[in-house]
């Protein structure tokens, strides 16, 4: 059922237990040049934050999925289900869009009628000084245009900000419910995943630096390691679900890339003798290997 309608685009807002964040979220979206879009919020939270919903009610241009589930990625699929518009903009609940976001992001979408995906600078805000890594930032220095088979998914773009054709979004059959945060064994890689899917499928994607987010650096040091914990057994279950696919080709590279990345923090660790980036490299090599095990004894 559409709940959302709109012509060019819809924001889908996918959160759980996070009602501060959600809160700063909807703040930066009212303060929009451009306020002429609808937003779908699908809460997972348990029980759902009475704040929120006495917002919705009061803003016409909000709807509230209250879902009893549990998964970004299903939530992100009823998201998508409920928008009427060409258009799927992602945001995650702890990222807070410039407030000319919407506007630039209308001009893009008109401009690159060949594009499938749309992303922007996703810069990291507020991390704590010292040793820390940053999370989910994504830099676009300037116009970049990203397809081919064999395109990173990485270089993609980052679940915190994405907008996607209705549907393409369809087309790629929605999110892998299976990968993502809320799922125990494999608490991530949904992105990395449906970006493969977009550009093995001839997909095109645009990042353009005109489109600003800022991701709320919140979590603790120790965070961080449980975070690189599902990390690293996500890639597995990934790599694990293109080898049982019959994508070798894909698993190989992907499986490449990962040990590439894991391998760059202990280079960085060492040179900048970050006690983090040295204990971050060790969890998430073991956690890759782990999730590679558990994942070959699934059925993808």
């Amino acid at each position: 059922m559409t709940i959302a309608s709109g012509d060019r685009f819809a924001v889908v807002i996918a959160t759980r237990d996070r009602p501060q964040h959600l809160s700063q979220l909807l703040d930066a979206l009212d303060r929009q040049t451009d306020r002429d879009y609808e937003v779908v919020i699908v809460d997972q939270s348990g029980p759902p934050e009475p704040a929120i919903a006495r917002r919705v009610e009061e803003d016409e241009r909000l709807h509230l999925i209250a879902d009893g589930g549990k998964g970004l990625s299903r939530a992100r699929n009823l998201g998508w289900r409920g928008v009427g518009a060409e258009w799927v903009a992602y945001l995650d609940d702890d990222s807070v869009p410039s407030e000319d976001w919407a506007e630039r992001l209308r001009e893009e979408l008109d401009a690159h009628a060949e594009a499938d995906f749309v992303s922007g600078d996703v810069v990291a805000s507020g991390a704590p000084s010292g040793d820390y890594v940053s999370v989910a930032e994504f830099r676009v220095p300037e116009p970049c245009i990203v397809s081919g088979r064999w395109a990173r998914p990485w270089r993609v773009g980052y679940g915190v900000f994405m907008a996607v054709r209705r549907d393409t979004i369809e087309r790629l059959g929605g999110w892998d419910e299976r990968l993502g945060p809320g799922v125990p064994e494999f608490p991530a890689s949904d992105d990395m995943d449906f970006n493969y899917r977009l550009m093995r499928s001839g997909g095109t994607a645009y990042l353009s630096p005109r489109l600003r987010v800022a991701h709320s650096q919140w979590r603790t040091r120790d965070d961080l390691l449980e975070l690189y914990d599902g990390y690293g057994r996500a890639w597995g279950g990934f790599v694990t679900k293109l080898l049982r696919t019959g994508d070798l080709a894909g698993a190989a590279l992907l499986t490449a890339g990962r040990l590439k990345g894991i391998g760059r923090r202990l280079v960085e660790g060492t040179r900048e003798r970050s006690r983090l980036r040295l204990r971050l490299f060790a969890v998430e090599l073991r956690a890759f290997v782990r999730g590679i095990a558990i994942g070959l004894r699934r059925s993808w």
